[in-house]
């Protein structure tokens, strides 16, 4: 049996991004094998992003344990993939707010950002729907200087997953790659 984890890139990045070392080492300290997914961002929709994601979870054997990591707009791609697959624990980091609940309270700036066709499509994304179908340890960080929006989902996700744990993270912005960030994934990676 190996652990693996499936590192999936953040919007519009690679995970051979120089930035993605630092967690890369955190896993490979821990012995886990590094699975890195490449996701064609341009032109797509979040069911796209999934569906990607499905074709390259097949990369391991039926025993092993299995882990996610995601962050911001990759977390959701975690969350989904969570509901449809046997997932020992996932670690959602700073989940984005683009669900169907979330979409009246978005603002208009960032829909915009997102293409008129990625947000309709994240219409058909229900957080309460799928919640119920994740039965895999959850770890949700959040910091305490995000977007409110983003506090919103992670204290939503922490009423609404069964098995999870919500770290809140002080003087951390939406940015993974601050160190006070990396040292709370690393605690985390340290008990998995």
């Amino acid at each position: 049996m190996n652990k693996i984890v499936y590192i999936i890139p953040g919007f519009m990045e690679k995970v051979q991004d120089k930035r993605y070392d630092k967690v890369n080492e955190f896993f490979l300290n821990k012995g886990f094998k590094i699975i890195k997914i490449k996701i064609s961002w341009k032109y797509k929709t979040m069911s796209d992003y999934v569906e990607e994601f499905i074709k390259q979870f097949n990369q391991h054997n039926i025993e092993d344990e299995i882990y996610l990591l995601g962050f911001s707009f990759w977390a959701i791609i975690s969350f989904i993939a969570s509901t449809q697959f046997q997932i020992k624990a996932q670690l959602l980091c700073s989940l984005s707010p683009y669900f169907k609940e979330d979409l009246p309270f978005i603002r208009k700036a960032w829909k915009d950002y997102f293409w008129t066709r990625r947000v309709n499509n994240f219409n058909w994304i229900s957080f309460n729907k799928l919640s119920k179908n994740v039965k895999c340890k959850t770890y949700i960080f959040y910091w305490t200087n995000e977007w409110p929006e983003v506090e919103k989902r992670a204290k939503d996700a922490n009423k609404k997953i069964l098995n999870n744990t919500i770290i809140r993270i002080e003087w951390a912005k939406h940015d993974l790659w601050q160190e006070v960030y990396y040292n709370e994934i690393n605690k985390i990676i340290s008990k998995l």
